[in-house]
């Protein structure tokens, strides 16, 4: 794996990573606990199916093409705009989508404007059961445009989170993770407490802030398959996780995946962590070659770098 990837080899590999991750996590998703996906699956799960390249993108890569896409048309994230095109996406496809995401989007349907149909959703749920791990793989999208440019990064990935999660522990959860990706792009090492202060000084909540300094943590400390396998600081702590652990792509994402729980969201995090980090070039060509149009990632990735917005 290159030490000093170049900046296209991150953006491919973060949204290759991405699609990487969530295509082999999907399968396990709906299992949760870790000692079965062990038995089903003897301890092997790096493998892509096959018909993975004829179906739809997951709801994690589906939705983080979109968020992207809304930032190339518009220049910025509009919160309107962005769940308008999230419908869409839910009518057409909707593969792998979440409660509260479908939720708000129903609402939506019905004549609601996006930013009342979050916040209503939130407010009704709570603040435990609002949390959930849907806005953040949404969100990773925009790092390649936007990693040099932090106070941009976090007002658009605060926004994008928003469009469905209105919880602040989604919008933060968000941000730091992509403020994790951005050092990552400039060739930096995570240092979990520093991001820790960042965030209290930012303003973020407390419980997010000692979430990043508790990524630090072994792996099985995070207890994915446990009651908060959905929990938006959870999955931020793998993409954490990932960015700071030794190993390959592929010891990685196993590690993630047989810890269970919410494998889809878990994994995607930790591919496009792991692509971001060691570049394009580290993830087996045996997942590349099952994705589904990866042609369309790796233009895409290129149009996010030129961003000029």
């Amino acid at each position: 794996m290159p030490n000093t990837p170049s900046l296209p080899s991150r953006a491919h590999g973060l949204l290759l990573g991405l699609a990487s991750g969530n295509s082999l996590g999907a399968p396990w998703s709906e299992i949760w606990p870790k000692d079965k996906i062990l038995a089903q699956s003897g301890g092997k799960v790096l493998e892509i199916a096959p018909e993975e390249a004829a179906l739809p993108w997951n709801a994690d890569l589906a939705q983080a093409v979109i968020a992207s896409e809304a930032l190339l048309e518009k220049k910025t994230v509009e919160i309107e705009d962005l769940g308008r095109h999230l419908l869409l996406w839910m009518t057409e496809n909707g593969r792998g989508i979440a409660v509260l995401t479908r939720r708000v989007l129903e609402d939506v349907e019905t004549g609601t404007p996006v930013e009342e149909a979050s916040s209503y959703a939130c407010e009704s749920l709570g603040r435990n059961w609002s949390a959930g791990n849907g806005a953040l793989a949404r969100g990773l999208s925009l790092v390649p445009a936007l990693w040099g440019r932090q106070e941009q990064l976090i007002e658009e990935t605060r926004r994008a989170a928003r469009a469905t999660h209105w919880n602040p522990l989604c919008e933060w959860s968000s941000t730091a993770l992509n403020l994790a990706l951005a050092d990552t792009f400039a060739g930096l090492p995570l240092d979990c407490r520093a991001l820790a202060e960042t965030l209290r000084t930012l303003g973020a909540p407390s419980a997010v802030a000692d979430a990043v300094d508790g990524a630090k943590a072994p792996l099985e400390r995070f207890q994915l398959d446990g009651k908060t396998k959905l929990f938006t600081l959870k999955a931020m702590q793998v993409g954490l996780w990932a960015l700071r652990t030794e190993g390959t792509p592929e010891e990685i994402l196993e590690r993630v995946i047989l810890e269970g729980g919410a494998t889809d969201t878990n994994a995607a995090l930790a591919g496009a962590a792991v692509g971001a980090r060691f570049g394009v070039e580290a993830l087996p060509e045996a997942w590349l070659a099952k994705l589904a149009r990866p042609e369309i990632l790796k233009d895409l990735a290129d149009r996010l770098l030129a961003f000029q917005g």
